[in-house]
């Protein structure tokens, strides 16, 4: 059922050493742990979102999963192949997108690029057409496939680097921040691409990364959060507000109910962190939080009601998942 388990998978390096450092022969620096031991389990046909502060190791585990990198400890299945012993099939299940890709040909067509990377792939010219075409059509790039890459926008590039990752067909798709530099119409395309046609419709497992973490909520199945080279919380959004014990939120917009009214109704009713806002009487919107199974919610409003008022709305506001991330790496 797992696209990819790892099993205490590290990755460890000594930092680079200048000129000088070298001739003066001074103390080699302390060993960087990148990536320090992660376990982690992905499903098959899974969205899985990995993100953290910079530094935290994101791109070295996807590069050691990728076979860009060698580990330094631990192992890893990826597609149900060993990571190290069986490189090979490895590389042949998975596609690799980058969104600081630099290894493009900028004096070839986008898809000249595209076949000679088929070729280093070894596809057969037939196959390699055919997935061409497929990705140009599905990425809206046949109108401009035969225009050469220097001359194509930011998001154009990203959108070749992703049909480039699927000329092998993977079954797994590594994204490592895709919408970087790229503008708002043309990031919603892409992640609409990701998730409706890559994930929903083709089953493949995607990887991905980002640091808009608005985008990740919205549309990562799972999320994983890296520190440090660790993974210190992976699973659901609706997981990690349990694991940080967040106390959920209410808002309710009420119409013909004085702000003095509603001010003693959150008074009588011990309500926590209680709010009212709006500047007109005759619209206002109240907000309060509750814990531990105490929900007040349903005297609320029936004092409301009993009141006159006119109930408008009520709904749960829920934290972002960027004010959870927050609060879990401060405690961690």
């Amino acid at each position: 059922m797992n696209a990819i388990e790892t099993f205490a998978l590290s990755k460890k390096y000594l930092p680079p050493r200048g000129l000088m450092a070298l001739l003066a022969k001074s103390p080699v620096k302390k060993v960087v742990t990148a990536v320090d031991e992660v376990n982690l389990k992905v499903k098959r046909g899974e969205l899985f979102g990995l993100i953290g502060p910079n530094g935290a190791g994101k791109t070295t585990f996807i590069k050691l999963l990728s076979t860009l990198l060698w580990p330094t400890s631990g192992r890893a299945l990826v597609n149900g192949y060993d990571l190290t012993r069986e490189e090979d099939k490895v590389k042949s299940s998975i596609g690799f997108v980058s969104g600081e890709e630099r290894s493009f040909y900028w004096r070839l067509t986008g898809r000249e690029n595209l076949q000679f990377f088929s070729a280093l792939h070894n596809l057969s010219p037939g196959i390699a057409q055919k997935r061409i075409n497929e990705g140009l059509d599905q990425l809206e790039l046949t109108e401009a496939a035969d225009n050469m890459f220097y001359s194509y926008s930011s998001g154009m590039k990203q959108k070749l680097s992703l049909a480039r990752g699927l000329l092998t067909d993977p079954t797994i798709l590594f994204l490592d921040e895709p919408t970087k530099s790229i503008d708002i119409i043309t990031a919603q395309n892409l992640k609409r691409f990701i998730k409706e046609t890559l994930v929903k419709e083709q089953e493949r497992t995607v990887i991905f990364t980002s640091h808009r973490l608005e985008e990740v909520e919205k549309l990562c199945d799972r999320i994983g959060i890296m520190k440090k080279g660790k993974i210190i919380f992976c699973g659901t959004t609706e997981e990690l507000m349990k694991t940080l014990k967040t106390p959920e939120r209410y808002r309710i917009q009420v119409g013909d109910l004085s702000r003095d009214r509603l001010t003693k109704l959150g008074s009588e009713h011990k309500l926590v962190d209680f709010s009212i806002k709006g500047e007109k009487d005759s619209l206002l919107t109240l907000e309060f939080s509750f814990q531990n199974g105490n929900n007040p919610l349903q005297g609320v409003l029936n004092d409301i009601f009993a009141a006159g008022g006119n109930l408008v709305s009520c709904s749960k506001k829920r934290l972002s998942l960027e004010k959870m991330f927050t609060q879990i790496l401060l405690r961690s």
